[in-house]
């Protein structure tokens, strides 16, 4: 009889531990990537292609371009005091030809930035997505570590802008622990760098 009630009460037990609540844990991956100096320099090298940009040689015409056209529009308003005839038909040709080649100017740098600034995008992208990869990586080590079956990122919202953890009963946060983990050397290679 003894024996029965051992092998119930085994039996109860491990059925108990089988269906034991799973353990969730959390972690604010918003808080981790803003942190990682992978992040920034990320930035500072995105904000310096954009800015780069901009001192195209095309831009830089387009700019002087754009002064000369001012300049002969003053001319040609002559505030003063009138011109003759042949000088305002003058002033008018070249006016109208220099706000062409501008315009085809214009033209031609807004697609070669677009272009560029796609680029840029992809490759932040990509590097982003590397960033966030390994992220995800560290957080289900360190989740496994401490015998967490889950965790979920607190720190974002869905699609709709709707936070993805809508309620959480005192959940672990394990951000710091992986702070900790990213911040170890001998944890995870660094990430590279956008090449273009």
């Amino acid at each position: 009889m003894k024996r029965l009630a051992v092998l119930i009460l085994t039996f109860v037990y491990t059925i108990v531990g089988v269906m034991a609540a799973p353990k969730f844990a959390l972690v604010r991956v918003q808080d981790i990537y803003r942190g990682l100096p992978e992040s920034k320099a990320l930035q500072d090298e995105v904000t310096q292609k954009r800015e780069d940009l901009m001192k195209d040689q095309r831009a830089i015409e387009l700019g002087k371009n754009v002064q000369e056209l001012k300049n002969l529009q003053s001319q040609i308003q002559n505030k003063g005091g009138p011109l003759d005839f042949d000088a305002t038909r003058e002033l008018a040709r070249k006016f109208e030809n220099l706000r062409r080649q501008t315009e085809t100017l214009q033209h031609d740098f807004e697609s070669f930035r677009a272009e560029r600034s796609k680029q840029i995008n992809r490759d932040m992208v990509e590097v982003m997505r590397k960033n966030l990869q390994r992220i995800a990586e560290v957080s289900a080590k360190v989740a496994k570590e401490q015998g967490y079956d889950a965790v979920f990122d607190s720190s974002g919202n869905t699609n709709t802008g709707i936070p993805f953890i809508l309620y959480s009963k005192s959940a672990p946060d394990l951000t710091d622990f992986v702070i900790a983990a990213l911040q170890d050397a001998n944890s995870e290679p660094p990430v590279e760098k956008a090449n273009h």
